[in-house]
Parts: structure tokens; sequence; C-alpha cells
């Protein structure tokens, strides 16, 4: 279903009369101007009640405008994304919290019925922990229950919050001294139902071990860490059942050097088994940035390589496609959303500086090729989409898109974005020449 200009332009000023306040209650440290208060709440409502209790909640609309639910679909859709969420935090001493927090997530005009989970799950229980910090020589902290777990660049794991989110039902252990920490995670990825409250993937568990070490050496972060993915019912490529196991040993590093110079580096080996076959695996992703001038606009200029291992023959015992376990993908391959860490090549060269004190912009270009263009291509969640092992070409598409934040408040941000992809030969061979076209425009509240 296509949206007027009008109905946009009428639902942006509805949520803005809904969130008015009087002028005079606008604190000056999240004003963006004289008239700053007169449209938009800058503070947060829960700021006045007892320490020992914590309120807060988040809205967020989106409109978004899309050529297709897919790269292999054309059709057009207009549709308006709401996610709105309330949280609940109780600390009866300083070394014990809970924390809950409920979710809800819709979307209007929307062409088909039922929408995706990723953008429709009605009145959901999305976190619930306790939470025990023991201050010392080292601090432990213990978290227990339905949380989010993020780490590092969030290429492993995050909560890839630009759709409805993911959580785990986990336990997280956090052990730190001085500049170093180590997280212990166990628990398994929550699926979102939008017809029942959600529950975790039933067979499919995380274990590892996460470190940090800040300042290693100047301009040296390191982050070592060693996971696992435990699958208990597979199917070999012979479809032999049995149960998997991945092991991932992987380190980030990052940083700056001399000359406003900016990088990060990730590499990470994948070993193990699945059912019958043996796992053999790599990823890798390298950025660097450059910062032109140290002025208030910091025009920055970066360049990134992203690799994951694809697998060419599909019955020789041996699965080569990379694992991405459970990413935030968003701000990485494209702000499209449409590829995952898996089977892939990624060159991007991107410029991004602050036009005004709380805008920022960033424009980027993207090149995607298969890996291994006898393996398939696999979308940000990781399910394969297209599959031609008679390929001639490895060359997905070329992408450009450009964003923009714009803070206006301390509670209120605006966002607006425009991407599209150019098909290349993969896509056209595989019947998809349209490419596609994904423009958007966000407002985003934090309480």
């Amino acid at each position: 279903m296509r949206i007027s200009t009008l109905w946009l332009l009428t639902a942006l000023g509805a949520v803005g009369q809904l969130a008015a306040a009087d002028p005079d209650t606008n604190g000056a440290a999240g004003s963006a101007g004289a008239d700053s208060g007169t449209m938009f709440l800058d503070y947060s409502p829960f700021e006045e009640l007892p320490s020992w209790i914590q309120l807060g909640g988040q809205i967020r609309g989106r409109f978004e405008g899309v050529s297709g639910t897919s790269l292999l679909n054309e059709k057009a859709d207009d549709y308006y994304a709401s996610r709105i969420r309330m949280d609940l935090g109780i600390k009866p001493t300083s070394w014990l919290r809970f924390f809950a927090e409920a979710q809800d997530a819709r979307v209007g005009a929307y062409n088909t019925s039922p929408a995706p989970s990723t953008l429709y799950n009605p009145i959901d229980f999305r976190q619930g922990y306790a939470e025990l910090t023991l201050e010392g020589r080292p601090n432990v902290r213990f978290r227990a229950g339905r949380q989010e777990l993020l780490f590092g660049g969030e290429r492993l794991i995050g909560p890839a919050d630009w759709g409805i989110s993911r959580t785990f039902d986990a336990l997280d252990m956090t052990v730190s001294a001085g500049r170093a920490k180590v997280d212990f995670i166990a628990g398994s990825s929550v699926l979102i139902d939008p017809t029942r409250i959600d529950r975790h993937k039933p067979g499919e568990h995380l274990y590892g071990a996460y470190g940090s070490i800040r300042r290693l050496l100047p301009g040296v972060n390191l982050e070592p860490y060693l996971l696992f993915k435990q699958n208990v019912i597979v199917k070999s490529e012979t479809g032999k059942p049995g149960d998997a196991l991945v092991i991932s040993p992987g380190a980030r590093a990052s940083g700056t050097a001399p000359g406003r110079i900016d990088y990060t580096l990730e590499v990470v080996a994948q070993r193990g088994w699945y059912s019958s076959d043996r796992i053999v695996a790599l990823g890798d992703s390298s950025v660097l940035g450059w910062t032109l001038v140290d002025n208030a606009v910091k025009p920055r200029v970066s360049v990134e390589y992203n690799y994951a291992s694809g697998d060419a023959a599909s019955k020789d015992g041996e699965r080569n496609t990379f694992d991405q376990f459970y990413p935030s993908n968003h701000n990485y391959y494209g702000m499209l959303d449409q590829f995952g860490w898996k089977n892939m090549k990624n060159a991007r060269a991107g410029f991004d500086f602050l036009p005004l004190k709380k805008l920022k912009v960033r424009s980027d270009f993207n090149e995607f090729y298969l890996a291994t263009a006898q393996d398939g291509l696999y979308n940000s969640s990781g399910t394969s989409i297209a599959l031609d092992r008679k390929a001639t070409s490895a060359h997905i598409g070329s992408e450009t898109n450009t964003v923009g934040l714009y803070q206006y408040s301390k509670v209120w941000r605006f966002g607006a974005g425009f991407g599209h992809l150019f098909a290349g030969e993969f896509l056209k061979e595989s019947k998809a020449p349209f490419g596609y076209t994904y423009p958007y425009v966000m407002l985003l509240g934090n309480f």
C-alpha cells in the first residue's frame, strides 16, 4: 500500500503534538535552540523518582519506502514501523538490581499480512534479569535472565537494534580489574513470536568468553575471545543427522595512530563439526579512517574490507561457509540490510562529517561479491536467499547510501537515509535484475 506524503507529514506532526511540553520545563543542558522545547520534551519525566526506582522508555517510529521485501522482490511498499519500550529497574541495595522491559512493535500499511517478525511483535516481555555486583579485587558482576548481549563491534554478538532487536536467555559473569575485563557467557537466542510470549530457540546454545584490554599499548585496544555455538539437531551435506559445534577463536584490535588515524581489525577462525562434516571457515574485517582536519566539522574518510568464506563443494564432507552467529549488521555491509557476514567480499569507501554541531552525515559506496560463486547469497539474518552453483559471476552489486542523524535535544533524535543497490551479474543470473531501493525517515526518543 502506498502512503502519501501528506500522511507522513501529518503523522510526524501528531507525534510532535503528543510530546509537546511547556517551554518553561526545558532544561538548558539539552536545548537545541531557543524554541527547542516548544515541540518535544527535552528531559526525562522520570528524573525525580526515588533513586532505588528506575523508570525509562523509548519511542521509535520509522517510515520506510522500499522497492521490495528483499533483493528478489521488486514490488514497492511504503509503511510505518512503530516500536515502544517501557523499562522498570529496582535497586534495593548497591549490589543488587532487578530489571524488566516490555516492548510493543507494530507496522502500519504493510502490503502483506501478517507482517514479518522483524517489524511486528505486539506487547511482549523483552528483558527481565537480576544483577548482582561485588566490588573488590577484581570486581564481579553476575547477570541472569533475559537480556541483551553485545560485544566488540557486534559483528558476532549484538542486539541488531535496527529491527525489533535480539535478546538472549543467558547467564553473563563479568570479571574486571584495571583496564582488563572478561565476560563468561552461556545462553540461547530468543525467537520473536508475534503469536505468543517470545521463547528461546530450542536446541541452539551459545557459550564462550569475551575479553577486553584497554590501552594494551599506546593507541591499541585488544579484545580476544573464544565462542562456541551448539546445535543439537542438524544434517550433514549428505543428509546424515547429528549435532553441531562451531568453535570460533578470534580477536579484535582497535585504536588510533598519529595523524588523526583510526583503525579496527577483526579476525575469526572457525573449526568444529556439523554432524559428520568438518567445519573449516574464516572471517575477517578491517577499517581504516582518517579525520582530515581537527575542527568542529570533523571531516573523515574511511575504507573498509570484509571477507567471510564460502563453500565451493556441496558434498565433500567439509563446510567452509562462515557462521556469523548473532550479529548487528545494520552499520555494516551497506545500509540496506540485505547482506550477512557469510560467503561475501565487501569493499567500502565512505565520508562522514558534522555540517552542524548536532547533525552527522555519512555517505558510502559499497561493492559486493560472493567469496565463492558456487555457494549461496545470504541475507542479514544469515539465511540463504539465492543459490546458483552454475553462476559465472560472483558480482552481487554496487550500493550507494547516505544517512543523516540530528540530535534535536537530550531526548529526541531524527534521522533519514536513502540507499540503492545496483544489481550485479550474479543477481541478474538469479533473475533478480532490478536492484533494491530503501529510503526512510525516523524519529527516536529515549526517556
